[in-house]
């Protein structure tokens, strides 16, 4: 039997969570929660309250397709009600953001994962060999073009208690995050001076990272180009990885790899995929867990606080 999704929000995330939930064999949307009653939802049912969607009995998974800003009590609410969740990214705005989720998912015994779906872009072997050594050095680049209207509108995007920031929590975040879940842990975060369309609200940022296994990582994320490059390099004493554009490329020992790109869409299906098993099964999903968000969340909270200063 599949899993009931409630999609909260229908701009642009709750759309491609619809079209990934699509003819799923692990999941489906049973209702969508949107305030605004000129969006339309696709002709999906909707539901008329936030409450009336917690009390659906249909519903096992409540997606927070929304902003970051009150996301983490809408979460709760969800777990505490008998739901699992499932957040957009940036998945948290500060560590104790993810602390207070990890708490409420044990309580409820409910798994909470995140939409970083370019996690489901690296292999076993990547995964399995050790990249968080000194010797190791990675460069990553993101660039994807956004004008300033995009950001300076009225809304959410403008305003950096809601947003957490601009184009580095929600672009950046999918590529740091690959190196976060490769490196280890943030020690040290160092940025060159920012650029800004709005107050808190980044529109280029170039820095340099420090883990705490000693690994480093050089990168710069833009909306100021018209260049479109999603690019991270991890070199290492035994061998490399690089996931250019979502095509990725293995050397590890003598065995080369390369595997052929899968589009961003499926990437969300494989999330549903885990967090449907994730349900069944009681433990938190394999790859989109909730705990692995925390080193990208303390790089996306030091960049704010940098931003917060500057401004």
């Amino acid at each position: 039997m599949s899993v009931g999704v409630g999609l909260v929000g229908f701009g642009a995330a709750g759309r491609q969570h619809a079209a990934a939930l699509e003819g799923h064999p692990a999941a489906r949307t049973v209702a969508v929660l949107e305030l605004d009653p000129a969006v339309d939802v696709a002709g999906l049912p909707r539901a008329g309250s936030w409450r009336e969607l917690l009390a659906d009995p249909r519903i096992g998974l409540v997606s927070l397709c929304l902003p970051p800003g009150h996301r983490a009590e809408l979460a709760v609410q969800a777990l505490e009600a008998g739901k699992a969740v499932l957040l957009e990214k940036p998945p948290a705005r500060s560590a104790t953001e993810i602390d207070l989720l990890s708490s409420a998912s044990r309580r409820a015994g409910r798994p909470v994962g995140v939409m970083l779906q370019h996690r489901m872009r690296l292999p076993a072997a990547a995964l399995a060999a050790n990249w968080a050594v000194p010797a190791v050095t990675a460069v990553l680049e993101v660039s994807r073009f956004r004008p300033p209207a995009h950001y300076r509108r009225a809304g959410w995007r403008s305003d950096p208690a809601e947003a957490f920031g601009g184009i580095a929590a929600h672009l950046g975040v999918h590529y740091l995050d690959l190196a976060c879940q490769l490196l280890g842990h943030p020690e040290k975060v160092r940025l060159a001076p920012s650029r800004e369309l709005a107050p808190g609200i980044d529109s280029r940022v170039t820095g340099h990272i420090e883990f705490r296994a000693g690994a480093t990582l050089a990168f710069t994320v833009t909306a100021e180009s018209a260049v479109r490059s999603e690019r991270l390099q991890i070199l290492g004493p035994d061998g490399g990885l690089c996931i250019a554009d979502g095509m990725v490329t293995t050397q590890i020992g003598d065995t080369e790899q390369t595997l052929p790109t899968v589009p961003t869409p499926e990437l969300r299906r494989m999330v549903y995929q885990e967090m449907a098993e994730a349900m069944t099964t009681g433990r938190p999903p394999l790859r989109c867990h909730l705990d692995g968000a925390r080193p990208v969340t303390e790089i996306l909270t030091f960049v704010a606080r940098e931003l917060a200063v500057a401004s």
